[in-house]
């Protein structure tokens, strides 16, 4: 996998190159669509480790909508830290500190119900 994952890589690194050098205004969208290729190469692979999450959250007795904001943060993580990569790569910091600001703000709106339930139970617990 991580091989089919580098030749892709290393491709696109070509044709940014050769379309930077010729045809700016391109590069950055073969950079978009080469990061979404690689996104839907590993997509077998998040798969399987949201269902083990979801299986470890079953085992362990944790409602599902808990491991469901940890998946869901992680993927969100994930998908504002390429953004900003991309973003940062083509000179944009600006922008790329932004989108890592609003990935940021996304996982604490996220996390909400988590925060919700763990204040509950610390009222419930100081009321005994």
């Amino acid at each position: 996998m991580i091989v089919r994952l580098a030749g892709i890589v290393f491709a696109e690194i070509i044709i940014y190159s050769l379309l930077k050098a010729y045809k700016p205004e391109f590069a950055v969208l073969s950079e978009l669509v080469c990061a979404a290729a690689v996104i839907l190469a590993i997509r077998p692979e998040i798969g399987e480790i949201a269902s083990f999450f979801e299986n470890a959250s079953v085992s362990a007795g944790i409602d599902d909508a808990y491991s469901g904001v940890l998946i869901k943060s992680l993927g969100t993580a994930l998908i504002a830290q390429l953004a900003a990569d991309s973003a940062r790569d083509n000179g944009q910091s600006a922008l790329a500190e932004k989108i890592e600001l609003a990935g940021k703000i996304l996982i604490l709106a996220l996390s909400l119900p988590v925060l919700k339930a763990v204040l509950q139970m610390i009222t419930e617990f100081s009321k005994r």
